[in-house]
């Protein structure tokens, strides 16, 4: 996988393209997952058949609205890509793919990333990292829950088991405990989920339980402990997971994130087990110095540009070529001292301006929205002014705010 500066998400702002008109379809080693632009579903599916290329579903994919992802907001449950206050986009790479929601005072992403669990010579699952930022003009109380609506397991007892014990009955499992991974598993394959990994941004708890108790209830059902998959007479033996990031105060321009992965079972499960070949993690980091996730690269590094700057991305058809290290440009600055206790490659910018210039970025395209979304016209006064803050903005950031 490719390593970029988060700076380049400036230009990226503006210049993004869509991946497809609605729905679209990604490929590597044994998984395949697509995205639908139009209900702001995903469903995965794993290569059973490698001779003849034949997939089987991981998780419930008849109807992918069964599975969701949401937020709560000041306690009202908002289902994305059911919810009319949230418009829904396709965008990202093709190995970095993205569903984004996006409301007037709330952007939620769901980036995917395909993974290779600990014993899998090929890519066998993916990584989700969900990102909740407020950039509304308001403190609110937010959380989020993804939904996965499993059934590998519903034929036989138990319907899951984590990597310490049988889950027979509704359970939750929260930050305290020491798995680190589930299974729904049909006696020829199986779906496999992260619990609590080494490295990764958690969620706060899961809830195992019946599938329409958690599809049917506001955001969090009531917890009954040793209650069985049923509920009758309608959803016999139908069980689901939820992944849980707790409500809680989000300031305006402030940010949550957690990480769920999802494969295809593996004995060893996410993480290094002895015996079993390396696992190589790599650590990024935003403008701001701190950490936003952890992913999978088993790649070789890729070569630099010949001017030492910038290395060019796989991106899709249209989209722009990413830089992955940036120097300040035509400030005269000398090029910012590399942090040696950091991987190679990774350069710390100026936090407080780089912030400053997002933060306008956003208003920008708050405004733009919000005259999209509700009809209002933008007065010429207006457009002068915004053309003039990107031309500023493109002045500073050089080359690297420009699509071309």
């Amino acid at each position: 996988m490719v390593r970029v500066s988060t700076l380049v998400l400036v230009p990226l702002l503006f210049f993004c393209t869509h991946a497809a008109a609605f729905a679209a379809e990604f490929y590597d080693g044994r998984i395949k997952f697509a995205l639908d632009e139009r209900n702001g579903r995903f469903g995965l599916y794993y290569m059973v058949d490698v001779d003849n290329k034949k997939y089987e579903p991981l998780f419930w994919d008849k109807d992918r609205k069964t599975s969701f992802l949401s937020v709560s907001v000041d306690g009202s449950e908002y289902r994305l890509g059911d919810a009319s206050g949230f418009k829904v986009f396709l965008r990202g790479t093709e190995q970095r793919p993205m569903l984004a929601f996006e409301s007037p005072f709330l952007s939620v992403t769901e980036e995917f990333s395909f993974i290779r669990t600990a014993s899998s010579g090929v890519s066998n699952g993916i990584r989700i990292d969900v990102k909740i930022e407020n950039w509304g003009d308001k403190r609110y109380e937010v959380g989020s829950r993804l939904l996965v609506d499993t059934f590998l397991g519903e034929k036989d007892a138990p319907n899951f088991r984590t990597d310490s014990r049988p889950v027979e009955s509704e359970l939750i499992v929260d930050r305290t405990s020491q798995e680190q991974w589930w299974v729904s598993n049909n006696g020829r394959y199986g779906l496999m989920g992260s619990v609590f990994v080494e490295g990764l941004d958690p969620p706060d708890h899961l809830h195992f339980a019946n599938w329409k108790r958690l599809y049917g209830s506001n955001f969090k059902p009531e917890y009954i402990p040793r209650r069985n998959f049923n509920d009758l007479p309608f959803s016999i033996r139908d069980s689901a997971v939820a992944y849980y990031l707790e409500s809680a105060p989000l300031e305006r321009w402030q940010s949550r994130a957690y990480t769920v992965l999802l494969a295809a079972e593996d004995k060893y499960g996410f993480e290094v087990k002895k015996g079993s070949p390396a696992v190589v993690y790599e650590t990024i980091y935003n403008v701001a110095d701190t950490k936003i996730g952890v992913y999978e690269d088993r790649q070789p590094p890729r070569a630099a540009a010949p001017d030492g700057n910038t290395i060019v991305s796989n991106n899709m058809p249209g989209q722009m070529a990413v830089p992955q290290t940036v120097v300040p440009a035509q400030t005269g600055q000398a090029p910012l001292p590399r942090d040696t206790h950091r991987r190679e490659g990774t350069i710390l910018l100026p936090i407080a301006p780089i912030r400053v210039d997002l933060m306008t970025l956003r208003e920008l395209i708050y405004k733009v929205d919000s005259s999209i979304y509700f009809g209002t016209p933008i007065s010429e006064e207006e457009l002068r002014g915004m053309e003039a803050t990107i031309g500023r903005l493109r002045s500073k950031y050089g080359g690297i705010f420009s699509p071309y």
